[in-house]
């Protein structure tokens, strides 16, 4: 299954991105936009749009990956992934979106901040 290609998403290669997520803080900020992590995939040069039943599909075997299961792990949240897409001028984007809660954000650096408060006091 994760050598397999599903609308022309590499999942082997989206696979490890995840797993770099889910295991390097910086690359996860990185990612994050707002309240959640984006994940860019390779565009489709044909400007057709997924059908539902695709999406259905793609989001489906995006959340049965073992990547997506340690990111899910480490961000201690039982988010799913969503497939999103946008025709361009050279084709179609795609990325993925992943809703994470704020607080899980914020507490990493609230923490690192108390404890230099500490230190200079």
């Amino acid at each position: 299954m994760i050598y397999r290609k599903i609308a022309g998403i590499n999942m082997w290669k989206l696979n490890r991105t995840l797993k770099k997520l889910a295991f390097a803080r910086m690359e996860l900020e990185k990612q994050m936009r707002k309240e959640l992590i984006v994940v860019l995939l390779e565009p489709k040069k044909e400007k057709v749009l997924a059908t539902p039943e695709e999406k259905k599909e793609i989001e489906q075997m995006v959340f049965e990956l073992n990547g997506f299961q340690t990111l899910k792990l480490c961000l201690l949240e039982d988010c799913k992934p969503v497939y999103m897409e946008k025709v361009t001028n050279t084709g179609v984007a795609r990325w993925l979106e992943i809703p994470v809660a704020p607080l899980i954000t914020y507490e990493f650096l609230n923490e690192s901040s108390s404890k230099e408060e500490e230190v200079l006091v």
